[in-house]
């Protein structure tokens, strides 16, 4: 009786977590939406039907990464039957976001052959990691909602100045880079919001581009990848992807 009991109740736990598994996998964040209430990093059930009117669109990230763009009028679950057996893997998400259409991969001389992901690997990260910001490129920009900015170079060894603009704040802030430091942390007193456009300038070379915010709850790496890409932040992207094999 107590062996029947045990095998019951690790029966249970097994189902509830295959459940609990299951719902979590069907969940899609929503990355962009016009004409209805959805907000920008929203979680959403896949599988549940959405109702879009003429002239409403939205924008959903599958946990592999996939772009699923819905445009009114439509109506039906963003996920379909076939849609939710798609692999979970990390490197099908990687060739999913390398395979998809932009210009991500072409920049970084990768083409959309099956040897995709050998070519990324191969190839060392643009960045020491995907949230920090190269001073020495133009944007766009991207970082992670609530976590601190980090600006970065890729050349360390030599004292720079460096000055930071947002001009439509009206705020500028200068300092000093020391020399043997790669990151340095802008002030905290620095306007930051989405869409601000910023302007840095190391010693004589300028920089400029959108910044632009990921949410905090987008916390999956593929679908973070995929929101660099789509928001343009190539070096980004491919950081992350990079460290993601």
């Amino acid at each position: 009786m107590a062996r029947m009991r045990h095998f019951f109740i690790c029966g249970s736990l097994f189902a509830a977590l295959l459940i609990s598994t299951t719902a979590q996998a069907e969940n899609l964040i929503v990355y962009s939406a016009k004409g209805v209430s959805y907000q920008s990093g929203e979680m959403i059930d896949g599988s549940q039907p959405l109702a879009l009117k003429p002239g409403e669109e939205v924008s959903l990230i599958s946990p592999t990464g996939r772009m699923i763009k819905l445009v009114g009028p439509y109506e039906g679950a963003p996920l379909g039957k076939g849609e939710k057996q798609e692999k979970k893997s990390v490197k099908e998400a990687i060739k999913n976001l390398l395979t998809a259409s932009g210009s991500a991969s072409e920049s970084f001389g990768i083409t959309r052959s099956a040897d995709d992901l050998f070519k990324l690997a191969a190839k060392p990260a643009p960045l020491p990691n995907p949230w920090v910001i190269d001073v020495t490129q133009n944007g766009p920009y991207c970082y992670l909602e609530g976590e601190s900015l980090v600006f970065w170079r890729p050349e360390k060894n030599r004292v720079a100045s460096v000055n930071l603009e947002i001009p439509e704040r009206g705020w500028s802030a200068k300092a000093e880079w020391a020399s043997g430091k790669s990151k340095l942390a802008p002030p905290r007193t620095i306007p930051l919001h989405n869409g601000v456009s910023v302007q840095i300038t190391l010693d004589n070379q300028k920089v400029s581009g959108i910044m632009n915010r990921i949410p905090r709850t987008v916390q999956s790496a593929a679908v973070q990848a995929a929101w660099l890409k789509e928001r343009g932040c190539l070096p980004q992207f491919l950081t992350l992807a990079h460290s993601m094999l």
